[in-house]
């Protein structure tokens, strides 16, 4: 019937390597099958492995490894409040558990503070992750639908 939703205190519970910021181009190899495999899980996102290795070098993203995976964040600032968002751009563990890398907050709320963000932002399009988070303390902003438009931007 699928896997059961973990609690953030089971999760709490095991060990956690705190991940390091990581220069792409030494981890590549390492990373690039894990971008190829998020893409091909989410096959609406846009972006190539190779604009993530771009966003990286050329700091507008940060890549953090650990021997679990890898996380690549990102800040965002709302054009008119100027509040800042820490946004967890890529997540990905090399063994698969459910919801694995968000039961980490207390770490991603310490890299909020010290980048002067006063939120936290993660997507998914796993339904399972949004009953995970809104049980531990996260909040649903929106959801967004596309519909594409037929013959649309082609001439």
């Amino acid at each position: 019937m699928g896997e059961r939703v973990v609690s953030l205190k089971e999760h709490k519970e095991k060990k956690f390597v705190s991940p390091k910021v990581a220069d792409i181009r030494v981890e590549w190899d390492r990373v690039k099958p894990g971008l190829e495999k998020i893409l091909a899980d989410s096959p609406h996102l846009t972006f190539l492995p190779e604009d993530v290795y771009s966003e990286c070098v050329n700091g507008r993203a940060t890549l953090l490894t650990s021997p679990a995976g890898f996380l690549v964040l990102t800040t965002e600032t709302d054009e008119f409040t100027k509040d800042r968002t820490l946004l967890i751009w890529l997540a990905y563990t090399y063994i698969k558990s459910t919801n694995s890398w968000i039961e980490h907050v207390e770490w991603f709320e310490e890299i909020a503070q010290t980048l002067e963000c006063k939120f936290i932002e993660m997507r998914s399009t796993l339904p399972k992750m949004e009953a995970y988070a809104l049980r531990n303390g996260w909040n649903l902003d929106t959801r967004v639908y596309t519909r594409r438009v037929p013959d649309g931007g082609e001439t």
